[in-house]
């Protein structure tokens, strides 16, 4: 059953928020300070905060019309949304990385905008908009299960498919310039959300559930660490990498909304509808996430005068916790500045943010 459209769904904007200020935080030790990738925490915030926003999005576009049919995402809205801003912000991109004083990790050139699998950095919107797609496309087949057995079999059995493409059937150069290497991995957290959203109810039940959540940690906590460091475990077959990474991606979102749903239900009240002022803040950057992450690369800037420093610490967790976190509001504010400018031009608004 879906809510009623008026009942926002506060900790999912407040989980948005969380996840796109771990972008930028991600951003500030990738692309401002370089060479830390080995950091335990660039691990912990590499592959938390991007299956979020796939679980997330796979919610929000689980609809039912009044008749109980699954509703089609348009498809139009979501390219206007997704991929105008991603062709036109990323062009700009690349004029201006080299008055940046960064150096991107990534191809930010015209040949890796489309050939490349990252898209200079802006992967995560044509990735978003594919999977969108293959959902819209499967409607139809989700709309005759009729128990959750049979969604989760569906879903397993196109993710496979995927899996069949990427290794075996196209070439490599093919499959990243169509990024379906992305589309691959985070289909599954998608898929988890949309089947979240058609059973509100029991997922509800399962995340409230102590068992449920302990057991979701443990799979986290041993599933993270295979998927970072594969290399200490003999090099398993990046099938099944991907197979760990999509178990963890659903014991994460388990284990995520378990925490903020309950913040959340605190935070807003009758007596603060607007909510309190720290969750309030996180919705707001949930609200705001994809104009942050289409234009805060914009605001990044070269801090390799403090690596030998925190190389000097072993790159322990607290001190970049600190510094990513101190960098990530400082760059989040500064682009919020620039959307509001933005958001006076409909037409600009349109181009650079989507909306």
């Amino acid at each position: 059953m879906t809510r009623p459209a008026s009942q926002r769904l506060h900790y999912y904007d407040m989980l948005k928020g969380i996840a796109i200020f771990m972008v930028v935080a991600g951003h500030i030790l990738t692309m401002c300070i370089r060479g830390i990738d080995r950091a335990a925490i660039f691990k912990f915030i590499g592959e938390i905060h991007m299956p979020l926003f796939f679980f997330i999005s796979g919610v929000m576009s689980f609809k039912l019309a009044a008749g109980g049919a699954i509703v089609r995402p348009d498809l139009a809205k979501r390219a206007r949304q997704l991929l105008v801003p991603m062709v036109v912000v990323s062009s700009i991109w690349i004029y201006y990385l080299p008055h940046s004083g960064l150096q991107s990790p990534l191809d930010s050139t015209w040949s890796g905008l489309w050939h490349d699998q990252w898209k200079n950095g802006y992967w995560f919107t044509l990735c978003l908009f594919e999977i969108i797609a293959l959902y819209a496309a499967l409607t139809g087949i989700y709309r005759r299960c009729r128990r959750l057995w049979q969604e989760i079999a569906v879903t397993v059995v196109i993710w496979a498919a995927l899996g069949v493409l990427c290794y075996l059937v196209l070439p490599h150069d093919l499959v990243n310039i169509l990024g379906l290497g992305q589309m691959m991995q985070f289909f599954p957290a998608f898929m988890a959300g949309a089947i979240s959203r058609r059973h509100a109810e029991g997922f509800s039940r399962l995340v409230a559930s102590s068992g449920a959540v302990t057991a979701s940690l443990l799979i986290e906590g041993a599933l993270l660490y295979f998927i970072s460091w594969p290399w200490e475990l003999c090099n398993p077959h990046p099938v099944i990498v991907s197979v760990a990474r999509s178990l963890f991606h659903i014991s994460l979102a388990i284990t995520a909304i378990s925490v903020v749903k309950p913040w959340s239900a605190e935070a807003y009240t009758p007596e603060y509808p607007d909510g309190r002022p720290w969750a309030r803040m996180w919705s707001y950057l949930g609200t705001h996430s994809l104009e942050i992450y289409l234009l805060h690369y914009f605001f990044l800037f070269p801090m390799g005068w403090m690596r030998e420093t925190l190389v000097e610490m072993n790159l322990a967790f607290v001190p970049l916790l600190a510094v990513a976190s101190a960098g990530a509001a400082a760059v989040i504010a500064v682009t919020l500045g620039l959307n509001y400018i933005i958001s006076k031009s409909k037409s600009l608004s349109l181009l650079l943010t989507g909306r």
